[in-house]
């Protein structure tokens, strides 16, 4: 009886074992596949900025002198002048605006503040929050702000320099291109604020160091 090579034999058992298991791969359900992400479910929406904050950037926004007068009351009992700088800038993606505020001389030394404000689309208002080196809590929540007429205005509870709780209100006003006046009066309630100070911004030559 002939035996058959045992090179030849091996090759035949491998090509059976390869049509086998590309029969099976041929037989079994294909596997989904993935779906691939398109470029525009990759990219995220970019909210833009309301037409209440593009305004309000566009009538504050800038490098400003600041020209302080303080009526006597609490701040300041013999009232007095002071002067600073001011720069306003919008935020980022134009959804918000910074202020950064210093001046020396109205309160006896010198004062440092920054603030933002936003639109809140649910209440129609302008929300905000204040920090400067004279509340005693560091920051306030600057209350609700919106346009009256040509004039912006804002109402806020804070507590003074001496810790007492106050209603205070700010009133921007006499809008120019290169000025306006912020007016800010406060008392224990609405029904007895008087004014407490008058800050007059002049647009500055060139942007200064803040």
């Amino acid at each position: 009886m002939k035996t058959i090579p045992r090179a030849p034999f091996l090759v035949m058992l491998v090509a059976f074992c390869c049509t086998a298991l590309l029969a099976q791969d041929a037989m079994a359900p294909a596997k989904p596949k993935a779906p691939k992400p398109t470029a525009q479910a990759q990219q995220m929406p970019v909210p833009k900025p309301s037409p209440e904050m593009a305004k309000l950037t566009k009538m504050l926004s800038g490098n400003w002198t600041v020209a302080e007068k303080m009526e006597p009351g609490p701040m300041a009992p013999n009232g007095g002048m002071g002067k600073g700088t001011a720069k306003i800038w919008a935020g980022p993606g134009g959804l918000s605006l910074i202020e950064n505020y210093q001046s020396s001389g109205a309160m006896g030394g010198s004062f440092k503040g920054m603030g933002t404000w936003w639109w809140d689309p649910k209440a129609q208002d302008f929300r905000g929050l204040w920090c400067d080196n004279m509340t005693p809590n560091g920051c306030d929540a600057s209350g609700t702000t919106k346009w009256d007429g040509n004039n912006l205005v804002g109402t806020m509870q804070a507590a003074d320099m001496n810790g007492q709780m106050m209603m205070m209100k700010f009133t921007y006003s006499d809008f120019k291109p290169d000025s306006f006046v912020m007016t800010m009066e406060m008392g224990p309630d609405a029904s007895k604020m008087q004014k407490a100070m008058t800050v007059t911004y002049t647009k500055a030559a060139a942007p200064g160091k803040m």
